[in-house]
């Protein structure tokens, strides 16, 4: 079957069908899926079945790897498998495995991850659905007042206790697109810097409320044996806790800047 990309129906999204992954990624293929993922920023691979090994080789197609609990600024203990601990293991039997809030992966470190992999080993049979958003249609649709206001101010990322703290401007350009996006998120931008601490709350809650709106976003419904490719610089993600107590067990790699 030959690889098919088709793009959903919503504000970011395609679906990749035909992914050959026998004797490893084809180089042909992942210049496609290289694109697309720049393109549409969410990719997402119906009943790919990866194992660890090929999940490895997927994600280190896009950059370097790294698990997230490796990090100095990440304290929650995490598991991760794989030959060097680069597949995080999300497991919602666990704290760390319901990330039912809307964040982007990791935006406490100094060099946030540029994408994670994702594939789903075990989920209910309802519900446990994922969204996601483009924060460059967040941007675009910003007023130009606070357009150009966001583009002056920077903030802080992280929760102390639970994670390291980095600034980061709340504006940022792709590095190969020369897009501009929004750079704020619930999970884990906590203040603007050097900001009253009134005036920041009520500006990140708009803007929270503004990026996390529907018409930006597209959402998944997961089946066993399912991945997404996301653009960790440029989406913010939520997984809706709407499961019970039901099995929901993902693995995740972390990509880096090569």
């Amino acid at each position: 079957m030959a690889l098919t990309i088709t793009p959903r129906p919503q504000a970011l999204g395609a679906t990749v069908t035909g992914l050959d992954l026998g004797d490893g990624p084809r180089p042909d293929d992942v210049d496609r899926l290289r694109a697309a993922w720049l393109e549409h920023l969410v990719l997402f691979f119906p009943a790919l079945h990866l194992t660890t090994e090929q999940h490895v080789a997927l994600g280190g197609c896009f950059g370097t790897l790294a698990a997230t609990s490796r990090s100095d600024d990440d304290h929650r203990d995490q598991r991760t498998i794989g030959p060097n601990g680069e597949v995080l293991v999300l497991d919602a039997a666990t704290p760390e495995g319901r990330a039912n809030a809307w964040h982007t992966d990791v935006t406490f470190t100094a060099r946030p991850p540029k994408g994670s992999l994702l594939s789903m080993v075990a989920c209910p049979a309802h519900g446990g659905d994922t969204i996601w958003t483009s924060q460059y249609a967040a941007y675009d649709a910003l007023h130009p007042a606070v357009r150009a206001m966001v583009d002056g101010l920077s903030a802080v990322h992280g929760r102390p206790g639970l994670t390291g703290q980095h600034v980061h401007p709340m504006a940022i350009t792709h590095p190969d697109t020369g897009r501009r996006a929004l750079y704020v998120n619930r999970g884990w931008t906590t203040r603007i810097d050097g900001m009253d601490h009134d005036l920041s709350a009520g500006i990140l809650a708009t803007l929270f409320a503004h990026a996390e709106k529907p018409e930006f976003s597209t959402r998944w419904s997961w089946s066993v044996g399912d991945a997404a490719l996301w653009d960790n610089r440029v989406t913010m993600h939520y997984a809706v806790n709407d499961y019970g107590d039901a099995t929901r067990i993902v693995h995740r790699v972390t990509i880096h800047d090569d």
